[in-house]
């Protein structure tokens, strides 16, 4: 009897123990094998603000990527490391395995979406034309017409002002750069006369420096135009992954901690 027991009552444990490593298995982030065992490394181009800069002392990142980064690590409950990369390689260093993802204002577009993996959005961005305060306002992209118009280089904003380029509806000097930044030092120094750029980032610019710039088009105010959106980017089929980051942004949008990241930077 005493052995029945016994028998009875392991088997009841055990059954227990695989319930509880079913339901652990169930959640995404078990399923995760991270390029560092316990950390989830982000690539991303720190110099570009408002969503990615070094603070005061030139180390420390700050940001509105780097706030989420944190905090989608929290939930996920493992540390978070940046590895700081030149925009034109990375998407490169995505696929060669130097960070399990990235995190620095990506858009998500189809051509994109061939070559990596995105999670849910978190952000709506539209293109912008800002110019030295004072100057003649470009009110629209066909008043780029003649100007000398800066932009980052391999962006959404080149993107954008080489198809109006090519189709033949503007002629136009352009003068990409590595950094959004240097393309708004030249236009506060007046070696530009117009910076095209993601309006998430333009608004911190003109907040920051309301006496040197002024945003004068915003592409919302095209008949149907679409937002763009940002996404977390993920190496092609990493889908284990894809899925932890959405259960945390999912966690992070009900908790109001994303809008609250968000208003904290873009406000």
């Amino acid at each position: 009897m005493k052995k029945f027991a016994l028998l009875l009552l392991m088997c009841i444990l055990s059954a227990a123990l695989l319930a509880g490593c079913g339901e652990k298995a169930d959640k995404p982030q078990d399923a995760v094998a991270f390029l560092t065992p316990g950390v989830l490394t982000v690539g991303s181009e720190i110099g570009y603000p408002p969503f990615e800069s070094f603070a005061d002392d030139g180390v420390t990142p700050i940001g509105l990527d780097i706030d989420l980064a944190r905090e989608i690590a929290r939930e996920l409950g493992v540390e978070v490391r940046f590895e700081n990369t030149a925009w034109d390689g990375i998407f490169a260093g995505l696929d060669a395995n130097k960070y399990d993802c990235v995190m620095s204002a990506v858009t998500i577009d189809a051509g994109r979406l061939l070559e990596m993996d995105f999670t849910q959005s978190y952000i709506e961005n539209w293109q912008s034309i800002t110019v030295k305060k004072g100057a003649a306002p470009v009110t629209s992209v066909e008043g780029l017409a003649g100007l000398k118009v800066g932009y980052q280089g391999e962006t959404t904003s080149d993107m954008y002002l080489a198809d109006l380029i090519d189709s033949g509806a503007l002629v136009c000097e352009t003068y990409p750069y590595d950094k959004v930044l240097g393309a708004f030092d030249d236009l506060r120094l007046g070696r530009l006369d117009a910076v095209i750029a993601d309006s998430t980032v333009a608004d911190g610019y003109i907040s920051r420096e309301p006496d040197n710039f002024e945003l004068t088009w915003h592409q919302s105010t095209q008949p149907g135009a679409e937002a763009e959106v940002f996404g977390i980017a993920v190496k092609k089929g990493n889908s284990q992954l894809v899925d932890a980051l959405n259960s945390a942004l999912q966690r992070l949008e009900e908790s109001g901690k994303l809008d609250a990241i968000r208003k904290e930077w873009l406000s």
